[in-house]
């Protein structure tokens, strides 16, 4: 039976087992180390090297906690030290988590984004001044050392690249790592009280080539996050927790591996790809049989994936929870996901980046809310600023921008520059449009800054509008973010020409996928309009390019499954409500046309 929220007296109890863990874990490893302290000789990682791997590798807690000190002891030989970044270009295996820990151990880690170009790489090493890259061997699937042979030129600080294997060994060019172990008188053991606001991992953010947006996190946001995680998601000793995030993503590390491994859980880890490839999702429910997976989870575009395989005669009653975050999961798919699982709720994570992982989650034993994103983890204040005001609570609340701080909160990005706007008051600014109810139940009604989210990836609308303003005849463009039924909402690129201009819509789509050096960021759609909607001041209104891109995806949808002809849809911005569509049809079409439109993350409404 779930309960309703949680008490009082829970919050509070929450609260000071936070409190606790911070003043007695200065460090991440001392927060992971925890559950190989308790069980050396359990499973750390069960690693596959495909999703069908059949015999996947195997690393106990003693072996893993032992291959990074070694990882450590390796990098301080190559001369990281503590303000020096290693940055990791690694898909998920037992190797990158070493290296990640390792390195985060006595430097500052790097994950970076395995999509990003060359040129993007380049603009990130340069930014945190990277001494060491590593990287999987020559051939490998992605062509990720491909993509950074011979960059030693463009980045002056960088002394190497390190290759790393996918094969499931801990080996740093081509010598395996002995476990130490050491690592039992170390992690587990620190008191230098210090370490707590040392930073010791940073992740890309935002922009990626011009000007990269890198935030800073410390030991206590990183075990502030894991705690939280570990909490909310019920991660428990012997638990198996399928790991389908990437590593550079916050849900891979932190939510994922980090809370897991500190309450003495297993890693499965379905593949280096992850959700990303097609097999894991064909296969998802054999994994959950073979491997006894109790907790696993992803992004909204994975859990619809994943609703649309059949369990068939798997035995998948070892799957205790299943977790979302990056976006709000749109109801239906939670519909359908639930559907094909049998599970009794989603639970949402909501965070971000710069908060090390969430600060808000749906609570195990806790009954989520529609169309909420969960309360405040332990220790997190929240605020709405609303009209210039600053609410603090008592809830409910008013619509307007959700504000935090807390032990979670970043310590800002490396430009200084770009933290100044991150921050109102000494409160970290989320950027999304919410409400708080009375239970402290936090829904999100739409986003203030503009970041487009497609399936987990951060776009910066920017990087599309001054692509196309380069196309020659373009006045003005804005990028906003157009809803998709498989990755939440995919770029669409709005321009204006200038007077007298007709521009050749094919040429500016063909010039803009040139020119943009991201794949997610590369717009679905190009439209070209007569006049672009602006405010008073002249500055563009991109409310209503939302409604315009909104209304076009809802009709392309109901034009699919023919009903277009006898159902209409508007979108419709309410300033207390958000973005949403009305849709009016027929009593023998209203329903299937609410479901149908369900599919995207915004809220659908049947006129009168």
């Amino acid at each position: 039976m779930l309960k309703d929220r949680l008490s009082l007296a829970d919050e509070a109890a929450r609260d000071e087992e936070m409190r606790t863990t911070l003043s007695t874990c200065p460090r991440i490893l001392d927060l992971i180390a925890r559950g190989p302290l308790a069980d050396p000789d359990a499973e750390a990682i069960v690693y596959l090297r495909s999703p069908r791997d059949p015999a996947p590798v195997v690393i106990s807690n003693d072996h893993l906690m032992g291959a990074i000190k070694a990882a450590e002891t390796f990098f301080r030989a190559q001369g990281i030290g503590h303000d020096d970044a290693v940055a990791i270009l690694l898909p998920a295996c037992p190797a990158a988590i070493a290296a990640i820990w390792g390195a985060a151990a006595c430097g500052i880690a790097e994950p970076l984004n395995l999509l990003f170009t060359r040129e993007a790489i380049i603009a990130q090493l340069n930014a945190v001044k990277a001494k060491l890259l590593l990287a999987p061997p020559p051939g490998m699937p992605g062509g990720l050392y491909e993509k950074i042979e011979g960059l030693q030129s463009e980045v002056p600080s960088l002394r190497g690249i390190v290759i790393a294997p996918l094969d499931g060994r801990i080996a740093f060019d081509g010598e395996v790592l002995a476990p130490d172990p050491a690592w039992r008188d170390d992690y587990g053991t620190c008191t230098d009280a210090s370490e707590s606001g040392r930073i010791a991992v940073m992740l890309p953010t935002g922009g990626t080539t011009g000007h990269p947006k890198v935030a800073r996190l410390s030991n206590r946001a990183m075990v502030a996050s894991c705690v939280s995680s570990r909490m909310a998601l019920d991660y428990r000793k012997g638990d198996r927790a399928m790991i389908p995030l990437p590593l550079f993503h916050v849900g891979g590390l932190f939510v994922g591996v980090g809370a897991s491994l500190s309450a003495g859980a297993t890693n499965v880890i379905g593949g280096p790809a992850g959700a990303r490839d097609p097999a894991f999702v064909t296969d998802f429910w054999k994994l959950i049989e073979s491997h006894r997976v109790t907790h696993s989870g992803g992004v909204p575009t994975t859990l619809g994936a994943l609703a649309d395989i059949p369990v068939g005669d798997c035995a998948i009653s070892s799957l205790r929870v299943t977790a979302v975050g990056a976006a709000v999961c749109p109801p239906e798919i939670e519909r359908r996901y639930l559907a094909t699982w049998g599970g009794s709720c989603v639970q949402q994570v909501y965070g971000m980046t710069e908060l090390a992982g969430g600060i808000a989650h749906d609570v195990a034993g806790v009954q989520p809310r529609a169309e909420a994103v969960g309360t405040r983890n332990p220790m997190v204040e929240l605020a709405i600023l609303s009209q210039g005001k600053l609410q603090t609570g008592p809830w409910p609340s008013p619509v307007g921008e959700l504000l935090t701080r807390g032990p979670q909160v970043f310590s800002g990005y490396v430009d200084p520059k770009q933290t100044e706007d991150a921050f109102h008051e000494g409160w970290l600014r989320t950027g999304d449009i919410c409400r708080i109810d009375a239970d402290g139940f936090i829904s999100i009604m739409g986003r203030a800054k503009d970041v487009i989210i497609r399936g987990g990836h951060n776009i910066d609308p920017r990087t599309i509008e001054d692509a196309a303003l380069g196309f020659p005849g373009v006045g003005l463009a804005a990028a906003v973010g157009r809803p998709d039924a498989y990755a939440g909402e995919v770029p669409m690129l709005f321009v204006s020409p200038q007077p007298g201009v007709i521009i050749d819509q094919q040429a500016l789509a063909d010039y803009v996928q040139e020119k943009i050096m991201e794949p997610p960021a590369r717009p679905r759609t190009v439209a070209i309009i007569a006049d672009m909607p602006v405010t008073a001041v002249g500055k563009i209104f991109k409310p209503k390019l939302r409604e315009i891109a909104a209304r076009a995806a809802a009709r392309e949808l109901l034009r699919t499954a023919g009903l277009l002809d006898e159902v209409s849809v508007e979108a419709i911005t309410d300033p207390s409500r958000g973005l949403y569509l009305r849709v009016e049809a027929p009593a023998d079409k209203a329903a299937e046309a609410k479901r149908l439109l369900q599919q995207f993350p915004v809220k659908v409404e049947l006129a009168e």
